[in-house]
């Protein structure tokens, strides 16, 4: 019991024994010394009642009281403990940045230097090769035959021969960022049905490289016609293809000639070749039936063959195109979707369907706008897809500068003209035999420009 309770017990006993010597002196009509002893008397009981009654309560109450003393004290050393470390964290924190700010900044200067010294050797080694072909050009003529002299013209006529792009020897940052001019589509309709006859409608590979050691981890077909004055891109004739109808066969031809290339490839132990599909294929009996008769009883293929598809031909897929998908992937093709611009993506349905990787332009993830409307920010993009087995590829990437930035949204994919632009390879020979083919024939090699 804590003093001034017993102080108040003993006031209380004190008042009790008074009151029992004035009920015993005016009640009972006791004299003086006898209501005084009864008095005495009562205070006598109630001290031995209290005494008895203290010693048999617990003692416990005493011990908590020390150690809610002792935990409010702890708990006050603690609070003093984390100021402390609160403000010895944001001093080492200013000072690691302040120490590490001019290392920095020197960075970011040699990084500059770096990219402004690789687009002068990129812009020279361009140079170089246009200077090597208009050397080249005298000793090449003199090998071609010979035509008929014509008479004399008054005054040249023009070309009426539309424009194609030329398959750069050499990567030139210039080159492969510039739009190519447009075609004439007088005559690019016909050019088209010659290209389809002869099958030389032809695929150049674009590498898609792994991020931050840029080594080429897959490939994708683009396609190009092949022609005697250059190659022209799959942008000029694809418009006309669509509206004749002959979207189908180009992509049965380049999933035909991407099969051997993408054996070569596997055969070397590199990645994948992804081919693309349209929705006009999709769409008709003949381009499905087309689509699926190379995959059957050929499992190899079907690991080194990935079909993509853009997210608007995925968006309407009919019943039995849908089917077809689902019938590839269960003999192992994988998906690819590319040209997406809704990042609004369900990552399960994505993997359930088959869909293995992703492609979104740079400049899509990169964009805040982008982040309005989705459920998830695009930096955190990669990282949620891959928690289902699906693979986010960056395209269009053009600039360095865009590397640093797609490393801290965890993309280890990319794809663009900074990597590599497409490029021709020369098939195998067909009556080479693939047990008696040196190790170098499976080489993929660039066509020079004019080449057959």
């Amino acid at each position: 019991m804590s003093k001034p309770a017993a102080i108040f017990v003993a006031a209380a006993m004190a008042v009790t024994a008074g009151c029992v010597a004035v009920i015993a002196a005016f009640g009972f009509g006791l004299s003086l010394p006898q209501a005084l002893l009864a008095a005495f008397g009562a205070l006598i009981a109630m001290t031995v009642i209290q005494l008895a009654f203290s010693r048999a309560a617990p003692q416990d109450s005493e011990r908590l009281e020390d150690l809610d003393r002792v935990v409010t004290q702890l708990q006050s050393r603690i609070e003093t403990l984390e100021a402390r470390l609160t403000t010895l964290d944001g001093a080492s924190s200013e000072r690691a940045r302040a120490a590490t700010r001019p290392m920095v900044e020197e960075i970011a200067a040699l990084g500059g230097l770096v990219n402004t010294i690789a687009k002068e050797l990129a812009a020279q080694d361009v140079e170089i090769g246009k200077l090597r072909s208009a050397a080249a050009a005298p000793a090449m003529a003199a090998f071609q035959p010979r035509a008929a002299p014509e008479p004399p013209a008054a005054a040249p006529a023009p070309l009426a021969a539309p424009r194609v792009v030329a398959v750069p020897e050499a990567f030139d940052p210039v080159d492969a960022l510039s739009t190519p001019g447009p075609v004439p589509t007088d005559d690019v309709g016909a050019r088209l049905e010659a290209a389809l006859a002869t099958g030389r409608v032809e695929p150049h590979l674009q590498p898609i490289v792994s991020l931050p050691g840029r080594r080429v981890a897959h490939y994708e077909a683009l396609a190009r016609i092949s022609e005697p004055t250059g190659v022209l891109a799959a942008a000029h004739f694809t418009p006309v293809a669509a509206a004749r109808g002959r979207i189908a066969d180009i992509d049965r031809l380049m999933l035909n000639a991407c099969a051997p290339v993408a054996r070569r490839l596997a055969a070397k132990g590199a990645g994948a070749v992804f081919v693309n599909v349209a929705a006009e294929t999709l769409a008709g009996p003949e381009g499905r039936a087309a689509l699926a008769a190379p995959f059957e009883g050929r499992a190899e293929l079907a690991r080194t063959i990935v079909l993509e598809l853009t997210q608007a031909a995925f968006g309407r897929l009919g019943a039995e195109a849908a089917a077809l998908l689902d019938r590839l992937r269960g003999q192992g093709v994988r998906f690819s979707m590319d040209g997406v611009e809704d990042l609004r993506l369900d990552p399960r349905d994505l993997s359930r369907r088959g869909v293995r990787f992703v492609k979104v332009a740079a400049e899509r993830l990169l964009d805040p706008e982008a982040a309005r409307g989705a459920a998830i920010h695009p930096a955190d993009l990669a990282s949620l897809l891959s928690r289902y087995d699906v693979e986010l590829i960056a395209t269009h990437v053009e600039e360095e500068r865009t590397v640093p930035e797609l490393l801290d949204m965890d993309v280890r994919l990319s794809q663009g003209a900074l990597f590599g632009v497409p490029r021709p390879v020369r098939p195998a020979a067909p009556d080479e035999a693939p047990s008696a083919r040196p190790a170098a024939a499976t080489r993929l090699v660039p066509r020079a420009v004019g080449a057959r």
